[in-house]
C-alpha cells in the first residue's frame, strides 16, 4: 500500500512538474527572438540589468530581475558573445533553472 501511495505522489509531482515547465515555455519563443540581438537593445527593452560580469574572452553575461505580481522576483540573465550579441537565456525562478536551447 506505502509503494501505490509513493508512486501517486511521485506521479503526481511529475505532472505538476510538467505543467509549470510548459507555463515557462510559453515564454521562450521570446527569448529565443533575443539571440543575436545587443546588450543596448535589451537595455532598451528591459532596462538596465541588476548585474553583469565580463569574461576574458571578452564575452560577458547580464541579469535582470523581474518582479512579479505575487512579490516574488524572478531572473533572467543573458549572455553575450564577444562581439556583443546575445547568445545564451537562462531563466530562475518559481519555475526553476531553464536555458535556452542554443549556446554560445
Amino acid at each position: 500500500m506505502k509503494t501505490r501511495l509513493s508512486l501517486g505522489v511521485m506521479a503526481a509531482l511529475l505532472t505538476l512538474a510538467g505543467c509549470m515547465n510548459q507555463e515557462i515555455h510559453e515564454y521562450s519563443p521570446k527569448w529565443d527572438a533575443w539571440m543575436g540581438s545587443s546588450k543596448d537593445d535589451r537595455i532598451k527593452d528591459m532596462g538596465i540589468p541588476t548585474k553583469c560580469h565580463s569574461f576574458k574572452d571578452g564575452g560577458e553575461v547580464c541579469e535582470w530581475s523581474v518582479p512579479q505580481q505575487d512579490g516574488r522576483q524572478d531572473l533572467i540573465g543573458l549572455t553575450f558573445n564577444a562581439k556583443g550579441q546575445a547568445c545564451q537565456w537562462s531563466y530562475r525562478g518559481f519555475y526553476g533553472m531553464q536555458k535556452s536551447k542554443q549556446s554560445c
